[in-house]
């Protein structure tokens, strides 16, 4: 144990030190801290691609325009059909987005719309316009139709957790930022793990410290020090995005409250998630990063990282796109099993734990079930990476690896 001590203070110190470890921090806090404030920055400036000019009789426009005050900005309000609209008339209109054009036919209301983006225009106005379609043909007030045609529908989580909707779809969004974060600490510290096993084995390093030292034990070194150091850098990140947050909050409590309605601002999870985020994250670098380095000791060249790395990164990938499912379907039977398979499991349970009230039994299990997983994989890397450190010349067959990993 003294030497994987040796080894392991090594190495931390070189990784901790090292420019891409600070510049690859600085940029992760720095990118956390904008995703917290341009959302706030964004929301407060006005958004020209709502500004509308009706055009038609004046009684109608005066009601359309009440009807689509939620949504739209009308800049103006032309009494009669003036040739057709080009962009040139958009932009001599306030720079409007849409052109609206109102007029009564013998069975109701008709609209017609020349839009500078097509695309952006949706549904929303002919729902906005459905009273003046009754009023038209009743003859019935417009506020009044308007006050009946909504209906009040309260929604409440059955499950207990949330107590709003805002609430829940915060959540969700908390939880997706966090899968981000995971897939991106999982994956650069699994793959720096990678190009070290590499550099030594390219180098001929390998041989003078296998000559020295029992392979397992330099690669479970290798695997606590960036595991360590990946520990520290998600810390810092997670600390930034809290303290951005907050700030956001205390300085711009109005804008943020437009920007993030639910949170008003702060971006926020409950020490049960943080401790899910971290112990999923421990599990699942320690699956990965026994399986890159695995792979990096195979290769004689270090254009050969590709061919390795290919398969042990389309796990991740997987992982990351089931984790996303699981973000809007927490409760899906699939997605409940996947969350129990390994290398899968770190996003996937993490994303249900976020979003939906997930059984204990269920969360035991998975940690049990990747624990074991993770040992298992940590046996069957250390006797692939035992041998392909001394192998050199072309890539391994496969079965020449069958038979390093039955050893």
């Amino acid at each position: 144990m003294n030497r994987v001590g040796v080894i392991f203070a090594a190495e931390f110190q070189r990784r901790i030190r090292s420019r891409p470890f600070l510049i690859g921090t600085v940029l992760g806090a720095a990118s956390i801290v904008l995703t917290t404030i341009l959302p706030v920055v964004f929301s407060s400036v006005p958004n020209g691609t709502t500004r509308v000019v009706l055009v038609g009789e004046p009684a109608l426009t005066a009601a359309v325009k009440a009807l689509i005050a939620d949504d739209y900005t009308t800049v103006e309000r032309l009494p009669r059909p003036d040739g057709k609209p080009t962009v040139e008339f958009l932009k001599a209109h306030h720079d409007a987005a849409d052109v609206i054009f109102l007029w009564r036919a013998r069975d109701g209301l008709r609209a017609k719309v020349y839009a500078r983006d097509p695309s952006s225009f949706g549904p929303a106005f002919a729902r906005h316009l459905g009273p003046l379609q009754v009023a038209l043909a009743t003859g019935l007030p417009v506020g009044d139709i308007k006050h009946h045609v909504v209906v009040p529908v309260a929604v409440r989580d059955a499950g207990g957790r949330f107590a709003t909707v805002s609430s829940a779809k915060a959540a969700k969004g908390v939880a997706f930022l966090f899968i981000i974060l995971l897939y991106v600490a999982i994956l650069i510290n699994a793959q720096v793990i990678m190009s070290s096993v590499a550099e030594e084995k390219t180098s001929r390093i390998a041989e003078l410290l296998v000559a020295t030292i029992d392979p397992a034990q330099l690669l479970t070194a290798k695997v606590l020090a960036s595991g360590v150091t990946g520990l520290i850098q998600l810390l810092v990140w997670v600390l930034f995005g809290a303290l951005s947050s907050q700030i956001v909050v205390a300085l711009a409590p109005h804008v943020a409250a437009i920007a993030h309605p639910s949170t008003a601002g702060a971006i926020s999870a409950s020490p049960g998630e943080i401790a899910a985020f971290f112990a999923f994250f421990v599990i699942g670098y320690a699956q990965y990063s026994v399986l890159y380095a695995a792979a990096a000791s195979l290769i004689t060249r270090t254009e050969d990282l590709g061919a390795v790395a290919g398969p042990v990164l389309i796990p991740v990938l997987a992982g990351f796109l089931v984790a996303e499912f699981a973000v809007a379907y927490p409760e899906n039977p699939w997605i409940a099993a996947c969350s129990q398979v390994p290398l899968l499991a770190p996003f996937v349970m993490f994303s249900r734990i976020a979003t939906s009230t997930v059984p204990a039994w269920q969360i035991a299990t998975s940690l049990a079930i990747n624990l074991v997983a993770a040992v298992a994989f940590a046996l069957v890397a250390g006797r692939i990476y035992r041998v392909g450190l001394l192998l050199y010349g072309r890539l391994p067959s496969l079965r020449q690896v069958v038979i390093a990993m039955r050893g």
